[in-house]
């Protein structure tokens, strides 16, 4: 059991790094969960029929997912796309019954950059999808937006900007806003 687990909650727009940040995180800490709900949810037999209700499901799976990770005494780390402050309030909820810490990150790009970073990925990030096309911008701003808006109604949360094209920078302020920064 770690003295102190942790639930870090790292938000931040498709395309920004934070399945990277997330890989990184767990390759120096044994044991940490890194809950990947793009991985959770290609799971699920015909997902895209029926996304509403799948991502609804997946979201029920994280939570017990994380309430177990915790109850064990263990670190979770959960990239994640946050469109709903209700959200970040149900893992905040979840780390204090287990008495862990609760960090919230956000990984902060412009909009321009965001989307641009998107559309060279290609995709959203679930195996499956279709690659994005310019019949995409539309729903792809309103998301952005839409993460701007619900994550400024979450006063405590730690903003980092990504360090273009550093991974090892942009890694080492994430670990400075965990307040691991002299760990590693």
């Amino acid at each position: 059991m770690e003295n102190n687990p942790k639930l870090i909650l790292l938000n931040g727009y498709a395309g920004v790094g934070k399945t990277t940040i997330a890989k990184r995180y767990i390759e120096h800490h044994p044991l940490t969960l890194n809950i990947e709900g793009d991985q959770i949810i290609i799971m699920l037999g015909q997902w895209l029929s029926h996304e509403e209700q799948a991502r609804e499901y997946v979201f029920a799976l994280t939570k017990s997912m994380i309430t177990t990770h915790l109850n064990s005494g263990k670190t979770v780390i959960l990239p994640y796309l946050l469109v709903n402050a209700h959200h970040a309030e149900e893992f905040e909820s979840i780390a204090k019954q287990n008495g862990a810490s609760f960090f919230e990150v956000y990984l902060s790009i412009e909009k321009e950059t965001a989307i641009k970073q998107l559309m060279e990925r290609g995709t959203w990030g679930e195996v499956g999808l279709p690659p994005l096309t310019e019949k995409d911008y539309p729903e792809i701003n309103k998301l952005y937006d839409m993460m701007v808006e619900e994550t400024a109604k979450r006063p405590q949360t730690i903003t980092i900007h990504p360090l273009r094209k550093d991974i090892d920078g942009t890694y080492k302020l994430f670990l400075r806003a965990i307040g691991e920064d002299n760990r590693e």
